[in-house]
């Protein structure tokens, strides 16, 4: 995963959990990560930080990966470290791979990511690629042998890959020249007061207004471990969690059916409490 490719690390304050990502990222492929740590809030955030600086640049952590470490002095908070974070990089690579710090990629991640970027690159309707797959969806295809690829409507941010030239599009585009009709974008709009604090609101509304989809594995890539009470915006369930299936091949067509989008929807309307 090398030459116009970056992979783009978020943490804050839970080194547990970022272990636990650092531990996925040693078992695969990978050459060089980009840690952007948000800055302390407080004097306990300070000494874990510390603690997550230890073992990311001295040597606790697996030497054969270029590490890069970018500490920010002040909070900004996840919208604006991640949308400057993104930035910073963008400018100097074609492929940006996100995970969060509760994001853990599994097995076939950075696979399935490489073999859609063509798709992502050439396909004019496709915003992004994601790599969760809801509970509803995986279920439906978990004794497959191989993953599709599913065009689906909505984005989740929990492991995505986007091209750098789409996103600072994006950071240009003027969100309040239109307005939307949408289930999803009015459900989060009542639900978070502040929504400054969620970046996603305006990625998703940018895409919408583009008419843009997004690509996701039928088996959900990525395990998300922040719905213990541990994040500042999620809640504690277990109404994300999926189980890991193992597909060796991935199919080279995508699959558009609509249903899948409706199941999708109908998901994240029942859903989205938790985590907005």
């Amino acid at each position: 995963m090398k030459n116009n490719i970056s992979i783009i690390l978020f943490a804050y304050n839970r080194p547990s959990h970022l272990r636990r990502v650092l531990i996925a990222l040693e078992n695969q492929n990978i050459h060089e990560i980009n840690l952007f740590l948000d800055g302390p809030k407080n004097n306990n955030d300070k000494i874990i930080q510390k603690e997550i600086k230890q073992f990311f640049v001295n040597n606790k952590f697996n030497k054969k990966i270029k590490r890069n470490i970018f500490i920010s002095k002040k909070n900004k908070g996840l919208a604006v470290s991640l949308k400057k974070g993104i930035t910073k990089i963008a400018k100097k690579c074609k492929y940006i791979i996100i995970l969060e710090d509760d994001c853990i990629p599994r097995e076939g991640f950075f696979k399935y990511i490489k073999q859609n970027m063509n798709n992502l690159k050439n396909l004019k309707n496709i915003g992004a690629i994601c790599c969760y797959q809801i509970p509803e969806i995986h279920e439906k295809f978990f004794s497959d042998k191989n993953l599709k690829t599913i065009e689906l409507k909505y984005f989740i941010p929990w492991g995505w890959c986007v091209l750098s030239e789409h996103w600072l599009k994006f950071m240009k585009y003027d969100l309040n020249n239109e307005r939307v009709k949408d289930s999803i974008l009015n459900k989060i709009k009542k639900s978070v007061k502040d929504r400054k604090r969620i970046w996603s609101y305006g990625f998703i509304k940018y895409n919408y207004q583009k008419k843009l989809s997004y690509l996701y594995p039928s088996k959900s890539l990525v395990k998300n471990i922040g719905f213990d009470g541990s994040g500042i915006n999620s809640k504690i369930t277990d109404k994300f969690a999926t189980k890991f299936s193992d597909s060796k091949k991935i199919d080279s067509f995508v699959v558009k059916n609509n249903r899948y989008t409706k199941l999708q929807r109908k998901s994240l309307l029942n859903k989205i409490k938790y985590f907005y």
